[in-house]
């Protein structure tokens, strides 16, 4: 009995090791992709240099605590792409940026001797569309199926949109007619035409994934309403500057 359980296992063990140098290596995903990209679609995030050179953020910087980069702020973006041919694309996106600044104003304080102090927010949320145009082609075709991407494309690209925006100041203020101290919430909000332009570069990191670096510079400004009455438009304008990972899609 011991000999012919010896004896099969001894058979077992032989057929699974035949088995396993039977089995072939275990394959390995290729590094082209089954035809060009059909559309791709990504994440970017960054840092947000405000211009704001309007005579609202002179008013606050002079009055409050506020300084020449407290607008600046990290920002945030979606793209989804349509390739129009090798090297251009047609790009939908948005991006999202928020700066919150404490302050207090300059030359007054209350009757407690304590800094009279406010919190100021600029959001702005940009929709956008633009063109992106590759300097070189994003990749080459090398048989019916086959399409293989550069290493690193760079590109450049411009484009129209919507931005909404919201400026707000919350906490205590002074009346200057009779310098009394007040609690409130100042808010002004609405939508503006931009325009932008923008230059970066592609690397490929795996078959389907990139790594994007970009900077842009767009142009907006909008008319103040609200509790900002009487101000010049808002300046919106700023550069900036993102990295981000997008995947393509065939």
């Amino acid at each position: 009995m011991l000999k012919t359980l010896v004896a099969l296992t001894f058979v077992g063990v032989s057929l699974l090791g035949a088995e396993v140098h039977a089995a072939p290596p275990s394959s390995q995903e290729p590094d082209f992709l089954f035809g060009a990209p059909r559309y791709t679609a990504g994440f970017r995030a960054g840092w947000s240099v405000a211009r704001a050179d309007s005579d609202l953020f002179d008013f606050t910087r002079e009055l409050l605590t506020v300084g020449d980069g407290d607008f600046d702020a990290p920002t945030f973006g979606f793209d989804f792409a349509l390739p129009l041919n090798q090297r251009l694309d047609v790009v939908f996106g948005f991006e999202y940026s928020r700066s919150s600044t404490t302050s207090e104003f300059r030359d007054f304080v209350g009757t407690d001797d304590l800094p009279i102090v406010q919190e100021t927010q600029l959001t702005q949320v940009p929709l956008a569309a633009s063109l992106k145009l590759f300097l070189i082609p994003r990749g080459r075709k090398i048989s019916q199926y086959a399409w293989v991407p550069n290493p690193a494309a760079p590109y450049v690209g411009a484009g129209v949109g919507l931005e909404w925006y919201k400026f707000e100041q919350i906490g205590e203020f002074v009346d200057f007619t009779d310098l009394s101290i007040f609690e409130a919430t100042l808010v002004s909000s609405g939508w503006a035409p931009t325009v932008h332009v923008f230059g970066g570069i592609d690397v490929n990191l795996q078959r389907k994934m990139f790594l994007t670096v970009e900077g842009r510079y767009a142009w907006a400004d909008s008319k103040l309403k609200d509790d900002f009455l009487g101000f010049d438009p808002i300046d919106l304008t700023g550069l900036g500057i993102t990295f981000g990972i997008y995947w393509v899609f065939n």
